[in-house]
């Protein structure tokens, strides 16, 4: 099985000694998730998840990043499958992103300290909550629902109720489109991180688009549902021989990231993606 390469630079000081660089590839979802994840009108990876690991990074004089885009499925088999170093950013998932063979164990391990916390949310058409709905996903039953594919963040018992033709899923292409299809009418309700609501709604009124659409369907927030962290993932097939480097990067991370927490920096990198 062919593997991903990682590049060490070494670089020729004035001294004329060798300094090696050790890259890393971090994989990420190439679809936009922003303003957590997405490609800038460049092209290039950015959003809150990788500006913090970027400028983590940058503090570690051994290491450079780069950021690679691809299906969220593929990304899990990456790193399922030891083929790349590490993953962006995903919630804690120890107890269930299993190998296939026995002994089933953890295939991400360690994870980073929590980047970000992300507070899931269900948001709906307002009609449709003159009832209270306290109770998640019960009390949604015979609503559709539009959600952008690859979340994952409506839960299990949400999962179920879908297969079982309880409630009526649709997949959209981005947070966008989702909403578009709720603002239409297409669409009860949407399981979505409040943040990127938030940003999505703040877009859409910029351009006069809510306007025109939020007097048909005007949406509310009905209930949060949970809170997830976002972490580094780190695979943990085969890293002492794909990536030897990996306990050393793992320590330094995590006290570069203890530090930008302590001095308020992740604090100052969401609010210029949100404010």
């Amino acid at each position: 099985m062919k593997f991903a390469m990682h590049v060490l630079i070494c670089l020729i000081a004035m001294t004329s000694t060798a300094f090696c660089v050790q890259e890393v590839t971090i994989l990420v979802d190439d679809g936009n998730w922003i303003p957590y994840c997405y490609k800038d009108k460049d092209k290039n990876i950015t959003g809150i998840y990788p500006e913090i690991v970027k400028m983590a990074i940058s503090r570690m004089p051994d290491y450079s990043v780069k950021f690679q885009g691809m299906p969220w499925s593929r990304v899990k088999l990456h790193i399922k499958e030891g083929r790349s170093f590490a993953m962006l950013p995903p919630y804690f998932h120890a107890h269930d992103w299993l190998t296939d063979d026995k002994p089933k164990r953890p295939y991400i391990w360690p994870y980073s300290l929590p980047l970000l916390t992300q507070t899931d949310i269900v948001v709906c058409n307002a009609e449709k909550l003159e009832s209270p709905r306290p109770d998640w996903p019960e009390d949604y039953e015979n609503l559709s629902f539009a959600m952008q594919r690859g979340t994952g963040n409506a839960g299990v018992e949400f999962d179920r109720m879908v297969k079982e033709d309880k409630i009526k899923l649709v997949f959209a292409r981005s947070n966008l489109h989702t909403l578009k299809l709720l603002l239409k009418g297409r669409a009860d309700c949407t399981v979505i991180s409040r943040k990127p609501f938030q940003w999505q709604i703040n877009e859409m009124k910029k351009s006069g688009e809510y306007a025109e659409l939020g007097k048909v369907v005007p949406l509310k927030e009905a209930i949060t549902i949970r809170t997830n962290e976002g972490y580094l993932g780190y695979t943990d097939i085969n890293d002492e021989k794909n990536f030897p480097f990996k306990k050393d990067f793992t320590i330094k991370f995590d006290i570069e990231i203890h530090k930008m927490q302590k001095q308020g920096e992740i604090q100052k990198i969401i609010k210029r993606f949100t404010e």
